[in-house]
């Protein structure tokens, strides 16, 4: 992994509520709807929809989010291969 992506990784985990999202997923282990845990997570951290969309993104750009799109519905699934590669143990977020 070259150095830049790691710092990518980093940086968007660096952010509280991305942390938050990411702290979310680890217990699940097959993609989640993308409606279900944006709503979840915008409730949780009493932000709008639109924003908690943002930093869905900027988790997906990072790579630290997978997102499958299923026809116009989108899923989500952490990255662990990713995170595990930057030495980032999930169990320990």
């Amino acid at each position: 992994m070259k150095q830049s992506e790691t710092v990518n990784v980093l940086k968007a985990l660096a952010d509280e509520t991305r942390l938050g999202i990411v702290r979310k997923l680890v217990s699940t282990k097959k993609p989640v709807h993308g409606c279900d845990i944006v709503s979840s997570c915008a409730s949780m951290l009493r932000m709008s929809q639109p924003t908690m969309s943002h930093h869905f993104t900027k988790l997906v750009d990072a790579g630290i989010l997978l997102e499958v799109k299923h026809g116009t519905q989108k899923a989500y699934q952490l990255n662990t291969a990713l995170l595990k590669t930057v030495g980032i143990d999930i169990r320990k977020l």
